[in-house]
This record gives C-alpha cells, sequence and structure tokens, in this order.
C-alpha cells in the first residue's frame, strides 16, 4: 500500500498535488510578507495581496515552467518585497535545467532583486545607513536565499540524474542477460540437434544397408520386403539431411564446437575423470563395479555434464578437491559433482552461466531433473537423476 502511495506521488498527478500544497504554504508566507515587509514597488493594499496571491500561485507548474516560474517568483520580490517564492523558483528551477546558462542568469537576477531596496513610489532605497558590517549582512541575504537553494537543486538534479542513469544501465543489463540466456539455450539446443542427427542418421544407415544386405537374398519375397525397407530408409536419410543440414555448418568456428565422434557413452564420461585426474585435478570418484545400460540421450547427458563440471571447477576453483559420484538404484541414475573452494585467483575469471543452462536443457531432454548451487561450507554441487528406460 505504501508502495503504491509513494508511486503515485511520484507521477504527474502526485507532482501536481504536492506543489499545490508547496504553492498554498507559499501563498500563506506570501501575503503575510506582502503586508509587514517595508519594500516593494506595491503599498499594501488590494493590489500587493493579489500579486502576492498569483505569485504564490504559479508555483503550481514550476516543474513543467521552471523558468518563467522563477521569473515570476523574482517579480513578487519587485513588487511586494516577499522572497519565498523566490527560494521554491530557484531550487525547481537547479532541479530541473541544471548547470545551464539560463540557471545562472535567473539565478543571478533573482539576487540582485533581493540586494536591491525597491521602495514604494519606484525608489531604491534602504530604510536605514548600509555601512560596515551591513554590507556582509546585505550580501549574506542572496546567498542565503538564491545560492543556498539553487546548490542544492544542482546536487538533487545531478542525483537523480544518476539514478535515472543506473536505473537504465540496470534494465538494459537485465535485458542483455535474459537475451544471452535465450542465445545460450538456442545454442545449446542447435548442439544437440546435431547430435540427434548424427545419432539418428547412423542407425538409419545401419538399417539401409542391412535391408540392402536381405535385398540380393535368394528369397523373393524377403528380398522385395528388404528392398522396401532399403528405399524407405535411403528416402528418410535424404529428408533428414535436407532439414538438419542447416545444423552442420562448414565455418572453422562452429566445426571447433561440433564433436567429432558425438555419441559419447557413460564409459567415454568415467574417461573424463582419468583425464582430469592425469591433468592434475584432485578428482574422487565412487563409481558402480559395472556401469548400467543408460538410454543414448542420458549417456550424452552425463558425459556433458560430468565435462562442464570439471572444466568449471578447474577455471573457477583450481586445487579445489572434487567429488564424483554414480549411483544406479530403484531404476535411476544418480550423478553428484560437487567441489570444495578451491584457490583464489589473482584475476577473476568472468561467470557466463550458461554452462548450467546447457546442462539443463540436455537434462531435460534425456527426462531428468538438475539442480545445482553453492554448497553451504563453500564449493558448489551439480546433481542430476535420470531415468534408466527412455521416455
Amino acid at each position: 500500500m505504501l508502495k503504491k502511495l509513494v508511486s503515485w506521488l511520484d507521477g504527474p498527478y502526485g507532482v501536481l498535488l504536492r506543489d499545490a500544497v508547496v504553492a498554498a504554504f507559499v501563498g500563506w508566507l506570501t501575503v503575510s510578507e506582502a503586508h509587514n515587509s517595508t519594500y516593494g514597488l506595491l503599498p499594501d493594499g488590494p493590489v500587493a495581496v493579489a500579486v502576492a496571491v498569483a505569485g504564490s500561485a504559479v508555483l503550481v507548474v514550476r516543474t513543467r515552467f521552471p523558468c518563467t516560474v522563477a521569473l515570476l517568483a523574482s517579480l513578487v520580490e519587485v513588487l511586494d518585497g516577499a522572497f519565498v517564492p523566490i527560494v521554491f523558483a530557484v531550487y525547481t528551477l537547479a532541479v530541473k535545467r541544471g548547470n545551464t546558462r539560463i540557471t545562472w542568469l535567473i539565478a543571478a537576477w533573482s539576487g540582485v532583486a533581493l540586494v536591491l531596496p525597491w521602495r514604494p513610489g519606484f525608489q531604491l532605497a534602504f530604510a536605514y545607513q548600509v555601512a560596515g558590517p551591513d554590507v556582509l549582512l546585505l550580501l549574506a541575504v542572496p546567498l542565503l536565499m538564491v545560492g543556498f537553494p539553487m546548490l542544492l537543486g544542482l546536487w538533487v538534479g545531478q542525483r537523480r540524474q544518476l539514478i535515472a542513469s543506473l536505473r537504465d544501465r540496470a534494465r538494459q543489463a537485465e535485458l542483455e542477460r535474459d537475451m544471452l540466456a535465450v542465445k545460450a539455450v538456442a545454442d545449446e539446443r542447435t548442439r544437440i540437434a546435431r547430435e540427434l542427427h548424427d545419432v539418428v542418421a547412423h542407425r538409419v544407415s545401419q538399417i539401409t544397408v542391412q535391408a540392402g544386405a536381405y535385398a540380393v537374398s535368394s528369397n523373393g519375397e524377403m528380398a522385395a520386403f528388404a528392398e522396401g525397407i532399403r528405399q524407405i530408409g535411403a528416402t528418410a536419410m535424404e529428408e533428414l539431411r535436407e532439414l538438419l543440414g542447416v545444423l552442420r555448418r562448414e565455418d572453422a568456428e562452429d566445426s571447433d564446437l561440433v564433436p567429432k565422434h558425438p555419441q559419447p557413452t557413460l564409459a567415454a564420461a568415467c574417461e573424463l575423470i582419468t583425464e582430469a585426474s592425469a591433468a592434475g585435478q584432485r578428482v574422487h570418484a565412487d563409481l558402480p563395479s559395472e556401469l548400467p545400460e543408460v538410454p543414448g540421450t542420458t549417456a550424452r547427458a552425463v558425459y556433458w555434464l560430468l565435462h562442464e563440471s570439471l572444466v568449471n571447477t578447474a577455471k573457477h576453483a583450481p586445487g579445489a578437491d572434487i567429488s564424483v559420484v554414480l549411483r544406479d538404484h530403484d531404476g535411476q541414475l544418480d550423478v553428484r559433482v560437487a567441489n570444495t573452494v578451491g584457490v583464489p585467483r589473482s584475476t577473476p575469471v568472468p561467470k557466463s552461466g550458461f554452462g548450467l543452462i546447457g546442462m539443463r536443457e540436455r537434462v531435460v531432454l534425456s527426462g531428468g531433473t538438475l539442480t545445482a548451487g553453492p554448497l553451504a561450507g563453500g564449493g558448489f554441487e551439480v546433481a542430476a537423476t535420470f531415468p534408466k528406460e527412455p521416455r
């Protein structure tokens, strides 16, 4: 409720209401000044009161017309000898117009209007002899009534601009982060599609070759049946190449991302542990004596989960102890990779967070679930659960 009220007060109607309240308060003070001040070109009377009311009423639109309102406030000082409207008008002028020439010119004129002894009958005369310390007091008036509100307004205006700029940068950074996350998901799905294309193409090729072998059989009926299978397989291969061939980019950069043998197994995933240990990482593996049979999507997901986890640990936590646990129970395959706090790097490594996005895409594709996050005692953990049977 309070948040909505603050938001409304910052809106156009809220600002108008606040300015109206300020204008009413300033109008009460200005009318009192118009009656009691010994300065001003207009003598005390209905005209002076009307000028005081009108000069205060224009403060309602001070945020929209700061220059005009500041000039009118100085005119009220000249006519009625009332300085209160100048204080609010100069502050708003500095907030809205900032450190510009027009701001300094209007502020200088407002200071002059405060110093000059406007007297009824369009005369310029002080009510007392100005000499010695009185001169310093006279100069202190514009500094207090014009200089301080102006400096405060300049500070507030610059602070508002800074906050608005930081908000825009934060909003832009969040938008860029979301766009990069979407791109990372799309890239990972494209990589998965390449792998699936190779896997399907490999299997269909095997079917086609075997069917071709049966097509030359002496059994006419069996040969015709096998030839039909071979033709269907060949057609499927051709259509598969046409539909997914665009995923096979030929540029060097992208070809480096495409694995040459995109059919990793659990055995290949376990070889990653051996390679990481040989590279100097302290990996402690808890694996079953016999690796279970799992679908191809699950094997690939486990492979990339271990690959990304080991690479990220080497980058962000060098020297950390890594624990890899593989459990086969109740028709599920549980994989857990955890690391302790590593040796601090002299130069921090930038974190993108997109490796986890790729892991999650692969785990979800295989029908599993993934959790990842920091550990209570320090370090990081990635855990996934996969079904052993295809979905």
